[in-house]
């Protein structure tokens, strides 16, 4: 898109370029597939915007690696290691660049030449860090490698390098521009008043009058609603359109147009898009082990509800709180916002780690509506922000105190239907297969036990000697004895020991003995002839060689084992013949032996809760299937209810603690749960009601928060303009300047929560401006003035996204489909979706190439803004890819519906793609192109007209 061009160098070498340079090549190659794309397919990277690149990397490096390197190497390799290993340092810039005694231990970009890398991948017997089989975690890996490819960046040599003392709070509420409450300036005056349309232009104008500048002339109005209507809906305008505003000479014919696009139920597909950015949607949790099922089956619920929310303008803060806590709102009847929750509950699962999972709750939440990096405070203080980690622990109470339900709540009432009952009739079914699973394992678990009868008695004795239960588990697991089944034993053997019992009296018996070898064979004896006594166990004992009390307790297991295969023999014959089932065995002192093995309260007869405890996760991998099968049905099934992704309180919300350098073995102090320091007067009170989701959200959407509507109508701004006012929107913190247009952000700011935080209202404040409406096309001197525009004296040109670019060669081609809502659909797989790229399958473990090579957004974490790159690979694709040729043979069919004449095809193309007629030098190439076409190839000639024009920056990019 755009390949071999900077955005602010062409100046429409659209299709008339586009087409001379295929021309040229085709007439080099005379192979159309295999020819590059316009003006020079020979591309590099362009460079990503240094200032939010470098804050989005080492905003990486401090949530991402520092916590590694605290937590797992900070021991021998820091300022507070006692010997310095290998005279290496990793708490420092300057110690990480160095290397050691080996040498550099990272080189950016190059992970096989990184020591670092090769010693925590332990492929190296002699190389494997950290040390003594402690190999970290793959995703711990992964970050390293992850950073090491984009170029290991480190923090300034200068910032701290250790935890130590945080930023002064009050001085920092005091002094830092974003920390001031926003107060709404006055609309400066200026010279050129004619110019300004609203309070936008008087904050522009007068800084480039201050600077003796002049804005950029209008753009044209074709020019303008193709950028406005991209803008808002994220959609080329169709000719007719066009030509109608072209020709609509009244005053409102602008505002007009701006009301039509903002209440166009495609205008939530496109802004709502930019939100799921922020909310790090997908569709699947991520990698998981245990075979469970790894797609979320109601994520869509979440991105209809915000695209639905979009469209209805619904206020923002009540967007921020009902995301937060719309479960602790008095919703009533109306249960839709429920689905807002996904918002907490869709990302990454992170193999169920509940401290990673909260983490990145935490992340969401305050970079995506605060613009602040609570998540690096995680291990230690914050090493630039005033955020201390008792702040972050605050706020892992408050996610730790909330859990998501068994059963996702409905979004609706349920209606009786023939699909609805088939869906509950095939949901039981498969819910019986788990219930006669779970079963089965219980019944296999139990009857495993019965076979150790022997075990535990030896296992119970032997604990009840032992003085320390601390370590009772793991003398347990030492016998191979299950702990909860030792001491279910153990409080039963002691209640029986209490009174005469025929069957364990002789152990009791035998277990008192001091010299077991002496006295054994007299006591056994004396046994033997005690009639009160199961004459089984006795004659056993006394008939087998006991030299040992072990021995007496493999005779127990013995006896045991024979009236288990008694008991089963007859349960086998009477099935077989078709008799009632036996309440017991004939000789009562083999009944009284299986009593001990079936009868209630013994130990082998655990409670269901107990036993399903016990084997959770056998019981858990095995119905994973099964599970995954019910999981299906709630996207495949018509008759399936529509449920949210929610999250509730726990019964009983609590205090986290402070886990020093993020490790759980190691707690520290607890916290309370309640808002940051910094944002929050000197009266912080701690959240009282449930888990604090609620008191959380009402904070955050204060308007005495200094950072919330700064954040989103910079966020706002960013995707009109290309970029922000500040230009690191998930980094408002104290590192982030002050920007150029304080004024005009706290202007924005101001009158967006005036305005009952309306995003509409906001959109009609921004592009009814001249400064929206400016030309692309620098003036000389602002250009030489003003390189990178940030007096906003022209518009910026942009690149379409990916979306864009797919919805709009859709668009083109006559097959967009409308609908709005609904399953995600794959987008890869032929025959293809038709439907908005909005609704395309996420899946952030297996996210298709051609969303990286087009720089969509990681779905892993919450993505503030997207960054571009112009590379091969998507010249590639669009030269390429069959979902392109499908689209430019589409194309070519609605030109041919023109007739035969070759000018009215070329005509419409250029209708159809870029919404005006060919210049003559344009249709004249274009009718040369086609002359010297043949129809040999998988394309007509006009089908490869229509492909060129299709690749062109005029398509790609917008004025």
């Amino acid at each position: 898109m755009g390949i071999g061009l900077r955005p602010r160098v062409f100046k429409r070498q659209g299709s008339l370029g586009a087409l001379r340079t295929h021309w040229h090549k085709l007439r080099l190659f005379n192979e159309y597939a295999r020819r590059f794309r316009q003006l020079s397919v020979v591309a590099t990277v362009i460079p990503l915007a240094c200032a939010a690149a470098e804050a989005a990397q080492i905003e990486f490096f401090e949530s991402k690696i520092r916590p590694i390197f605290a937590e797992n190497c900070y021991q021998c390799h820091s300022q507070k290691a006692e010997k310095l290993k290998g005279d290496l340092r990793v708490d420092t810039p300057e110690g990480l660049l160095k290397g050691g005694k080996s040498g550099p231990v990272i080189v950016a970009g190059d992970l096989e030449a990184s020591r670092l890398i090769k010693a925590v991948r332990y492929t190296d017997p002699d190389l494997q860090m950290p040390p003594r089989n402690k190999k970290l975690a793959t995703d711990q890996i992964a970050a390293l490698e992850a950073w090491i490819k984009m170029g290991a960046p480190l923090p300034p040599p200068a910032a701290p390098a250790l935890p130590g003392a945080v930023t002064d709070i009050a001085r920092a509420r005091a002094s830092h521009w974003a920390f001031q409450k926003v107060q709404k300036p006055a609309a400066p005056s200026v010279r050129n008043s004619g110019w300004v349309k609203t309070p936008v232009d008087n904050f522009v104008l007068a800084l480039l009058e201050k600077k003796q500048l002049k804005p950029a002339p209008a753009a044209e109005r074709r020019v303008l609603i193709r950028r406005v209507t991209y803008d808002l809906i994220g959609l080329p305008p169709t000719p007719e359109e066009v030509e109608a505003f072209v020709n609509d000479k009244r005053p409102d014919a602008y505002p007009q147009l701006v009301e039509r696009l903002l209440a166009s139920p495609h205008y939530g597909e496109r802004w709502g898009r930019y939100w799921l950015d922020v909310a790090r949607y997908a569709d699947t949790k991520g990698y998981l082990a245990g075979g469970e099922e790894r797609r979320y089956a109601f994520s869509y619920t979440y991105r209809d509800y915000v695209i639905r929310a979009y469209n209805e303008d619904k206020p923002y803060d009540q967007f921020v709180v009902e995301q937060i806590a719309a479960d602790k709102l008095p919703l009533g009847e109306d249960k839709q916002p429920l689905a807002a929750l996904g918002f907490l509950t869709l990302g990454r699962r992170f193999l169920n780690n509940q401290n990673d999972i909260i983490d990145d709750r935490i992340d969401v939440v305050t970079r995506g509506t605060l613009g602040l990096t609570v998540a690096c405070a995680r291990c230690h203080d914050h090493k630039f922000d005033p955020i201390p980690t008792k702040d972050y622990y605050s706020l892992h109470g408050v996610f730790a105190s909330s859990e998501e339900p068994r059963e996702l709540p409905l979004l609706g009432e349920l209606l009786d239907s023939p699909e609805h009952r088939d869906y509950l009739k095939q949901k039981e079914k498969i819910q019986g297969e788990i219930e006669e699973f779970k079963r089965k394992e219980i019944a296999k678990f139990t009857d495993g036990l019965r076979q150790h009868t022997g075990d535990y008695l030896l296992g119970a004795h032997e604990a009840g000697l032992r003085n320390d239960p601390s370590k009772f588990d793991t003398f347990a697991g030492e016998r191979k004895l299950n702990p909860v089944v030792l001491r279910r034993w153990m409080a039963y053997l002691e209640a029986r020991d209490k009174k005469s019992d025929p069957i364990f009296e002789p152990w009791f018996e035998l277990a008192k003995l001091k010299d077991f070898t002496a006295e054994a064979e007299s006591l056994l004896a004396k046994l033997a002839a005690e009639p009160s006594l199961n004459g089984l166990v006795t004659s056993l004992l006394h008939s087998s060689a006991t030299n040992s009390l072990k021995d007496a307790a493999d005779a127990y297991t013995k006896i045991f084992k024979e009236v288990d295969v008694a008991w089963r023999s007859s349960l086998t014959s009477a099935t077989k013949e078709n008799k009632p089932p036996l309440s017991g065995l004939v000789e009562p002192e083999r009944e009284a032996l299986r009593e001990v093995l079936y009868g209630e309260n013994t130990p082998f007869n655990l409670p269901n809760p107990e036993a399903e405890a016990i084997l959770a996760q056998p019981i858990s991998d095995g119905t994973a299937p099964l599970r995954n099968k019910i999981e299906a049905l709630n996207w495949t099934h018509p008759g399936a209810p529509l449920r949210a992704m929610a999250l509730v309180d726990r019964g009983t919300p609590g205090n986290s603690r402070v886990l020093l350098r993020g490790n759980p073995g190691t707690p520290g102090d607890e916290v309370p749960r309640r808002f940051l320091e910094v944002l929050t007067d000197s009266n912080r009170l701690p959240f009282t009601n449930g888990s604090g989701r609620l008191e959380l959200a009402r904070a955050i959407v204060s308007p005495n928060n200094p950072l919330t509507a700064r954040v989103y109508v910079n966020r706002v701004w960013l995707h009109h303009f290309g970029e922000g006012l500040v230009r690191t929107p998930g980094d408002f913190g104290v590192r982030t300047e002050e920007p150029l247009q304080h004024d005009l952000l706290d202007y924005l700011a101001a009158s967006f929560v005036e305005h009952g935080w309306s995003t509409k209202n906001l959109h009609r404040l921004i592009v009814r401006s001249s400064t929206y409406q400016q030309g692309c096309d620098a003036l000389p001197e602002s250009l030489a003035a003003d390189p990178e525009n940030e007096l906003l004296s022209r518009m910026n040109r942009q690149r379409l996204d990916f979306e864009a670019v797919r919805d709009t060669l859709l668009a083109v081609a006559g097959k967009l489909d409308g609908t709005i809502g609904g399953l995600p659909v794959d987008l890869e797989t032929e025959p293809f979706s038709t439907r908005r790229t909005v609704y395309g399958l996420i899946d952030r473990q297996n996210l298709p190439g051609v969303f990286r090579t087009f720089d969509f957004s990681n779905p892993d974490t919450s993505s503030q803004r997207r960054f571009h790159t112009t590379v091969p690979q998507q010249a590639l694709f669009l030269m390429n890819s069959p979902f392109v040729v499908e689209q430019a043979r589409a194309l070519a069919h609605r030109a041919d519906t023109c007739g035969e004449n070759r000018d009215k095809k070329i005509q419409e193309l250029y209708t159809l793609l870029f919404q005006r007629p060919p210049a003559q030098a344009e249709l004249l190439l274009g009718e040369k192109f086609l002359a010297q076409q043949t129809s040999a190839g998988t394309l007509s000639p006009l089908e490869r007209y229509a492909q060129v024009l299709m690749e062109a920056n005029e398509v790609m990019f917008v004025d």
